[in-house]
């Protein structure tokens, strides 16, 4: 049940049009699906046993650490999205521990989250640049959650290839 409700925020969401300056999303809606990819994600980076986080499926692609790593030092990068700073130092380092690994991963989540938390809607709608684009906060949010999509997809294909179920989706 809990899956489908977040399939329909996430659909009603994506269907807004173009111009979002008046959007009214909820801010539990979106607090609920993003820790509900804060879930996917972090399940699918604890179900990889340590001894496959150096893992790469091929020379060209990161290990499964780095590209852990990856999603975390976005998380960071797109902290001005949400009205946050980017922390200073980077809470990230070159580790190939889970533990680790994993302890910053969720640590990026919370970041973003405790930003989202205190977006209002005047925030929400409030037009930004993101990445020489002009558009609502709320769309580039929408923007860093397909980015997350998108690596968390590639994790899947490591977790895969080791014969490892990733964390569940929890439906799109």
């Amino acid at each position: 049940m809990k899956k489908a409700k977040l399939h329909i925020v996430l659909i009603a969401i994506l269907g807004m049009t173009q111009n979002m300056t008046h959007a009214q999303v909820k801010p539990e809606k979106l607090l609920s699906a993003w820790d509900a990819m804060t879930t996917m994600v972090v399940e699918t980076a604890q179900a990889m046993p340590a001894e496959n986080y150096t893992f790469k499926p091929t020379e060209e692609l990161r290990d499964f650490a780095d590209q852990i790593s990856h999603t975390t030092g976005a998380n960071y990068l797109f902290a001005s999205v949400v009205k946050l700073n980017t922390p200073d130092p980077m809470p990230l380092t070159d580790t190939k521990q889970k533990d680790e690994v994993i302890g910053q991963l969720k640590g990026s989540f919370t970041f973003i989250r405790d930003g989202i938390i205190k977006l209002t809607q005047a925030d929400r709608n409030e037009e930004i640049e993101f990445f020489g684009n002009k558009m609502s906060r709320l769309q580039s949010i929408l923007i860093m959650t397909s980015h997350l999509q998108r690596e968390h997809g590639k994790t899947m294909i490591y977790t895969r290839l080791k014969g490892i179920a990733p964390g569940p989706t929890g439906g799109w």
